[in-house]
């Protein structure tokens, strides 16, 4: 299987504690701010995309004479570096997972984005591919169909957000059933839980998140 890992711009504080020790391994690229933390972890990208308007001069030129593939755009432009960089990746067929960081915290208008980024039609062959990681949350993304979903050990609710119209939502063998659910708008139903080491659930049609999700310390589940 060939996995490639993502960093974006987002706070280092939402990073996992993996990622913060430098202990993943690649292939890594990232979008604008995302490369100049990866070459401060020790890691060099194989690409990196964006408009470089997160960087100094300095930053930027230390990103130039390190990565060997980068695609720079004008800031004036009509898609995220997110979306830029999705568009190249999807390029490569071979490519069968995708695990972005950094998509997570700080603005809420760059999260919503990071998330409804995959109703756009030129990314659904990405959608099942991918997978929105940070150190309280594992969010994947789901097509029509019958689907199993495996537990994270870390992790203890489960959350099922539809991202846009939705035909008979069932959660077979979850805690909190739910039987034939159809909404013509985006709805969460959160803070469900698993009942066995894999759950299933299934939908005829529209896009589906599913969120895996712990608390962290200090905080209290709803």
């Amino acid at each position: 299987m060939k996995r490639v890992r993502v960093l974006i711009g987002g706070p280092v504080s939402e990073w996992p504690a993996a990622l913060q020790a430098g202990e993943l391994t690649g292939p890594w690229v990232a979008a604008d701010r995302g490369a100049l933390r990866l070459l401060q972890l020790g890691v060099v990208p194989e690409l990196v995309a964006g408009d470089f308007d997160s960087l100094a001069p300095a930053e930027r030129n230390l990103v130039e004479q390190q990565v060997h593939k980068i695609v720079a755009v004008r800031p004036e432009k009509d898609e995220t570096d997110t979306e830029l960089l999705l568009r190249l990746l999807g390029e490569d067929e071979t490519i069968d997972e995708i695990e972005i960081y950094g998509a997570t915290g700080g603005r809420l208008d760059q999260l919503l984005s990071n998330i409804w980024i995959f109703t756009q039609l030129r990314f659904r062959d990405l959608v099942a591919k991918i997978k929105l990681i940070d150190r309280s949350n594992v969010v994947s993304f789901y097509l029509p169909g019958i689907h199993a979903i495996e537990r994270l050990p870390e992790m203890t609710y489960l959350g099922f957000i539809n991202l846009t119209a939705v035909e008979n939502l069932t959660l077979l063998d979850e805690k909190y059933a739910l039987q034939s659910w159809s909404s013509t708008t985006p709805f969460s139903w959160s803070s469900n839980e698993f009942t066995a080491k894999i759950n299933h659930f299934s939908f005829d049609s529209g896009i589906v998140a599913v969120i895996q999700s712990r608390d962290l310390h200090g905080q209290q589940g709803d």
